[in-house]
C-alpha cells in the first residue's frame, strides 16, 4: 500500500512548511530579518508498466508510481524589507544590496542587514550582540555631533570645531549567491562555499547608507497566513489519504467474512 508511505512523506513536508511559517511570523518585527521558504522535491519512481523504446506508438507512456515528497532545502529570501525612520544617529539602513561587516573576537567576519548599532564602552560602533563594525570606527567622548553620509563616510564634530573630522568608513559587501549564506541567529549571516567570497561594494554608488533609519523584516503577514492555511489543508488531505488507505486494507482483510 504505497499510499500510506507517500501520504506520510506529505504530512512531514507540510509540517516543515508550518514550522517555517511559524518562524517567519515569530520574527515579523525583528529588524533586518529575512524570511525563509521551503523547497520540495518528489521522491524516486517505481516503474510498474514499461514501454519498449522501439515502440512506434507516440502515445505510449511509461507507467510510474511516485514514492512521495521530501524537503530539499529551506532557503532565505534576502529581499529588502521596508525602511522606518528612528532618528537615532547610530541607526543605519542599506539602500540597495549589501551587508554590514562585523568582526568577532576571533578575527572572523559576520554579516548583517540589522543596522541598530550602538557604542561600546571604548566608543567603537557595535551591533546588539556586541560585535564591532569592521573598520575600527571609534567615537570618542569629545565628539559632539555624529553624521554618516550616503557613501558611508563617518564624520564627527570635535568640541567647538567648525569642520567635521573623518572618523572612518562604513564597509558594505555582497555575495554572488546570497541564498548560500548561513543564518547564525542574532540577525547574523556567515559566508559559506555556496555563497562565495564577499565582494566589497563601492558605498554611495552600488548601495547607499541611510542614517537614522532601520530596515524592518521582509515578512509579509498576509502571505504567511495564506501559506499556513494551505499547509494545514494539505496536511489534512494527506491524513485523509492515510485514512482511506487504512479503510481499503480493512476491507481487503474482511473479504472472507
Amino acid at each position: 500500500m504505497r499510499a500510506l508511505y507517500a501520504a506520510a512523506t506529505g504530512m512531514n513536508a507540510q509540517q516543515t512548511r508550518i514550522d517555517t511559517v511559524a518562524n517567519n511570523l515569530a520574527n515579523v518585527n525583528t529588524t533586518g530579518f529575512k524570511k525563509s521558504r521551503e523547497v520540495f522535491q518528489d521522491l524516486f519512481y517505481q516503474e510498474l508498466v514499461g514501454v519498449s523504446q522501439d515502440s512506434d506508438n507516440p502515445a505510449a507512456a511509461i507507467g510510474q508510481v511516485g514514492a512521495g515528497v521530501r524537503t530539499a532545502t529551506i532557503v532565505k529570501d534576502h529581499s529588502a524589507g521596508h525602511v522606518t525612520e528612528t532618528g537615532d544617529p547610530l541607526h543605519l539602513a542599506i539602500n540597495g544590496n549589501g551587508y554590514f561587516v562585523l568582526e568577532t573576537t576571533e578575527g572572523d567576519q559576520l554579516y548583517t542587514r540589522d543596522g541598530s548599532f550602538t557604542l561600546d564602552p571604548d566608543g567603537y560602533i557595535m551591533n546588539p550582540s556586541g560585535l564591532r563594525m569592521a573598520g575600527d570606527i571609534q567615537v570618542s567622548t569629545e565628539i559632539t555631533s555624529l553624521s554618516i553620509a550616503e557613501d558611508g563616510t563617518v564624520y564627527g564634530v570635535i568640541g567647538g570645531d567648525v569642520d567635521p573630522t573623518v572618523l572612518g568608513q562604513v564597509e558594505l559587501v555582497d555575495f554572488t549567491n546570497r541564498a548560500g549564506l548561513k543564518a547564525m541567529g542574532g540577525n547574523l549571516f556567515q559566508e559559506t562555499a555556496n555563497s562565495g567570497d564577499p565582494q566589497v561594494l563601492e558605498v554611495g554608488v552600488d548601495s547607499r547608507v541611510a542614517q537614522g533609519f532601520l530596515e524592518a523584516s521582509n515578512v509579509d503577514i498576509a502571505d504567511e497566513l495564506i501559506n499556513m492555511i494551505l499547509a494545514q489543508r494539505a496536511y489534512e488531505m494527506n491524513s485523509k489519504v492515510i485514512q482511506a488507505a487504512d479503510e481499503t486494507l480493512q476491507q481487503a482483510a474482511n473479504i472472507r467474512r
